[in-house]
């Protein structure tokens, strides 16, 4: 067919019109057919009920939110108005008034006075997202025409845990008339197979007498690419998380997401069931997950999917990678790096999964406790020896008839529960009659409570972080052989808000088919060492408004660490004050504490609020808040806070960063070993790079020196700016790696201030090496500074040396000097140019004499189809409406789309519409290249 407008003969003119119009409707016609069932299929996964229970259209699961109801109801305050308080019930009415009406189904308290947000609720499914929708609710003074009324909406998300607090408000405005909140909770999961129950997820490293622990990182799903279309849906130790493109089998923890296949049943594919057992193989640690799924390329066996752990105390918000596909070609690799892979941690200290780290140690340097209980004295230690009375090695003992029962031996081992509590196990106490008749032994399980009213920075009163002041103890129980104990502590308190906000993507319009839930995390950007020093930006008429010598103090999710003699009040996460000539702080006023969580508003921006500051300079009756808008930009690297406007006391800032910015794939140019990122003309010549030779990397590998050469085709390689690095994925040739003799390769290339590498080869016959390359050369690549130091103050860290898995590591440091975590810039050894290519437009092909048979082939395909879809169209008037809002759509797309469960998720194209819309327009433009063909067509010609 042509396209492009070429002049034709006289004496074809006419004649190749009618051919190609028909052509063009032949195709046209065909397309809105197959659109039509393919619309059918996605409405299946889009549907609403007014009952209280939905059965899921994919495997026939039953979701039934009846025990939600509540007598009482259910109430949540808002973080962010003080004072709002939102009541609703699940399933039924609340049992008293709002407003003085009955009947109610939301309300909310504001100021004073009650608003009804409805009086019924629908219960909507939206491709796997689960919502409440109230309705009826009373006319808003700031509605619009399309939504005149207050509205709630209870999202409700998929949590195997019941936590203590379920429900959270989505940030607001003051004028708002729509109100989010979601509700987290098991009734949104499907159901775990019971052969693949459990709540624990560690093992105990036989090498290091240390347990490693992963169930912190089963809090969400993880999401990687397979490079092809597809994504891979993850979660550790637990299910895959129910919800929107997360509709994975039950009881699956490695799935693959297929948003091309037509049966819904092949859109996710089970690759791995739930594993709660990690096993250390030659010092590697790994799960592995096993499918019910026949593997493809030989059906007698199933698919099989292993993630390897490897150490990073560093970093910030680990996830996996998905290496490649092993050498039988049934078993799928992930690499996962992660601080809860480090086995050399100082004794009585934990990572969470954000890596947080909570250092109970000082508790181990108190002298035992004593607490009494049924007549019983109890003598307890953290970490440690008990002491008299108990027995060497005793952790815990109860003294009765002055013979002493051990209650289990002490060791300095943190774990984690399935709702993430902390805890302590001492176990081999005495024997214990059970009450089965058998016998036991007695076990000591201690968990750590945050102590009220308590910060890291803020212990409280004669309680300081440092010497775990203000604790307390108190025993639950002592029944089963298990000594049950409470203790509350500053130093259990975690980061008091979340840093995370999940968002809707849809990536439809790239092609790149992974459309689903992303999170915005801005907990690289936390600082447990610094405060960030914010620019003073403002316009002309508001600089009045800021002394001269004042600075603004911020840091991010967390209080300020107690640094430059800041006098602020403790746990303030926002502080101003004029600066003297010596650089004393006077006058400090705090900026608000982090009491909101972080929200999004779309892919590329998030917020920040601090409230509740001191009194306000210019109106004693309003507090200090904080207000800081993140927005997404690949050149800032880390970036720094900006003031730029001051309005009611709050204090605006925007903070440009690429550290939540979605990763880019990047051009490896095989001829050249250099990687270019397209979008920021920025190069990088591995060939010349200090850290190879000649763009190859030697590696330990059965006690001999594998040479692995990075350049090469057939290369992928992608940006990650939340952990500072670019991923380089290829296959590498290894005679000793299953019938085809081939490695996958993971290069890890991270921006550090050290030179230092490390690699780690899996011990079994699949061959995945993850090699790490720490280097300042590749900084200037991710816009970033060559940093005083890596996160968290440290330098680090290489894996173990094992006979199987190798470490090889060289160290050069080079440091330039930031004045705070958030710098500028700095010029590093690589070269930027900026290199635009344009590809020409393909040349079109001429429709010859022998025309005429296809022209009589089109006019009766047409007339078939014709007949066809209207037949179908005629006895459906959804099919109708739907062509009807195809025709009316403009040209514009939305890539990223917000969380309102009203709008459509998507891009406004699917790539079938966009098809559809370039043949129609390459048939209308070339009916309108002279005015003749236009009348031609207006005659019906």
């Amino acid at each position: 067919m042509r396209c492009s407008g070429e002049k034709d003969t006289p004496a074809t003119a006419s004649r190749g019109y009618k051919h190609r119009w028909l052509a063009c409707l032949s195709l046209l016609v065909c397309l809105c057919c197959r659109g039509s069932y393919a619309a059918d299929a996605v409405d299946q996964l889009k549907f609403s009920t007014q009952e209280c229970k939905i059965k899921e259209p994919i495997y026939g699961s039953t979701f039934d939110f009846s025990g939600l109801r509540s007598d009482l109801g259910h109430v949540v305050e808002s973080p962010r108005i003080p004072g709002d308080k939102f009541e609703f019930n699940i399933c039924g009415n609340l049992s008293r008034t709002c407003n003085g009406e009955s009947n109610v189904a939301a309300c909310l308290k504001k100021q004073g006075k009650e608003y009804i947000l409805g009086r019924q609720h629908e219960l909507f499914y939206r491709n796997g997202k689960m919502y409440l929708e109230y309705k009826s609710g009373v006319k808003c003074e700031n509605g619009t025409a399309d939504k005149p009324n207050y509205q709630l909406h209870v999202m409700l998300s998929c949590d195997y845990t019941i936590d203590v607090q379920p429900m959270h408000v989505t940030s607001y405005s003051d004028d708002a008339c729509s109100f989010y909140i979601s509700y987290e909770t098991p009734l949104a999961c499907l159901r775990i197979p019971d052969a693949l129950q459990s709540n624990s997820c560690s093992v105990r490293d036989n090498k290091s007498n240390g347990t490693f622990d992963l169930m912190p990182l089963s809090d969400s799903n993880y999401r990687t690419s397979n490079r092809q279309d597809a994504v891979f849906v993850i979660n550790v130790c637990k299910p895959v998380l129910y919800g929107e493109n997360s509709m994975c089998p039950p009881g699956s923890s490695v799935c693959l997401f297929n948003p091309k296949a037509k049966d819904l049943k092949q859109r996710f594919i089970n690759f791995g069931n739930v594993q709660s057992r990690p096993v250390v193989e030659n010092g590697q640690l790994l799960l592995r997950h096993e499918s019910p799924t026949p593997c493809a390329k030989n059906s007698s066996v199933n698919y099989t999917s292993v993630i390897y752990f490897s150490c990073d105390k560093f970093i910030r918000n680990a996830h996996p990678e998905y290496a490649g596909l092993g050498a039988d070609s049934c078993t799928y690799q992930f690499n996962f790096v992660t601080p809860l892979a480090c086995n050399d941690l100082k004794p009585c200290t934990a990572f969470t999964a954000t890596n947080e780290l909570l250092d109970l140690s000082p508790l181990s340097s108190k002298p035992d406790r004593t607490l009494i209980k049924d007549g019983r004295n109890y003598t307890i230690a953290v970490c440690a020896h008990a002491g008299s009375p108990c027995q060497e090695n005793g952790g815990a003992c109860y003294e009765q008839n002055a013979t002493t029962i051990s209650l289990g031996n002490f060791n300095s081992q943190l774990r984690f529960n399935q709702s993430g509590s902390l805890y302590l196990l001492y176990e081999d106490g005495a024997e214990c009659p059970s009450a089965a008749g058998g016998s036991s032994r007695w076990s000591t399980k201690i968990e750590f409570v945050c102590a009220n009213n308590a910060t890291k920075d803020n212990a409280g009163a004669g309680a300081g972080a440092g010497t775990g002041g203000g604790d307390s103890l108190k025993i639950i129980e002592d029944s089963n052989c298990q000594l049950l104990i409470q203790y509350q502590t500053p130093l259990a308190c975690r980061e008091p808000i979340k840093c995370k906000a999940p968002i809707y993507v849809d990536h439809t319009a790239e092609g790149l088919g992974s459309s689903g839930v992303e999170l915005i995390d801005l907990t690289p950007l936390i600082s447990d060492s610094d405060n960030y020093e914010a620019r003073v930006e403002l316009p002309t008429g508001m600089e009045h408004l800021v002394p001269k010598a004042t600075k603004f103090f911020l840091n991010v999710c967390r209080p300020l660490v107690p640094k430059y003699q800041l006098g602020c009040a403790g746990g303030s996460a926002a502080c101003m004050a004029k600066v003297t000539a010596d650089g004393a702080p006077e006058e400090e006023r705090s900026m608000g504490f982090p009491l909101v969580s972080l929200s999004q508003r779309n892919r590329t921006s998030a917020e920040l609020l601090y409230l509740k500051g001191d009194p306000c300079p210019t109106d004693n009756s309003t507090e200090l808040s904080t207000h800081m808008l993140f927005n997404c930009n690949m050149r800032a690297g880390r970036g720094q806070p900006v003031l730029r406007s001051i309005e009611d006391c709050t204090y605006r800032f925007e903070w440009e960063t690429n550290i939540f910015c979605p990763p880019h794939e990047c051009t490896f140019s095989a001829d050249t070993c250099e990687l270019v990122h397209d979008e920021l003309g920025h190069r990088f010549n591995f060939k010349s790079a200090h850290f190879t030779n000649d763009g190859k990397v030697q590696i330990d590998y059965n006690a001999t020196k594998m040479s692995v050469n990075i350049c090469g085709a057939r290369r992928k390689a992608m940006t990650d700016y939340s952990q500072s690095l670019v991923n380089i994925f290829f296959t590498h040739e290894s005679p000793n790696c299953g019938k085809e003799g081939t490695m996958n390769v993971q290069i890890r290339l991270i921006c550090s201030n050290q030179t230092e590498s490390s690699s780690l080869i899996s011990s079994d016959q699949q061959c995945n090496l993850l090699y790490v390359q720490r280097t300042p050369s590749i900084c200037q690549f991710l816009s970033l500074d060559v940093a005083q130091q890596d996160a968290q103050g440290g330098g680090s860290s290489s894996s173990s040396s094992t006979s199987t898995s190798t470490s090889t590591s060289t160290t050069s440091t080079t440091t330039t000097t930031t004045a705070s975590p958030a710098g500028k810039p700095t010029k590093a050894a690589t070269s930027t140019t900026t290199t635009t290519t344009a590809g020409p437009d393909p040349a079109a092909t001429p429709i010859g004499p022998t025309a005429s048979v296809g022209t009589i082939l089109a006019a009766i395909l047409s007339v078939t189809f014709c007949v066809t879809c209207l037949g179908l169209f005629a006895f459906s008037p959804a099919r109708r409406q739907r062509v009807r809002r195809f025709f009316r759509r403009s040209n514009s797309a939305v890539r990223y789309s917000g969380c309102s469960p009203t709008r459509r998720p998507t891009c406004c194209w699917s790539p079938m519409e966009s098809s559809l819309r370039a043949m129609m327009t390459c048939c209308f433009r070339w009916t309108n290249v002279n005015p003749s063909r236009r009348r031609r067509t207006h005659l019906g010609h």
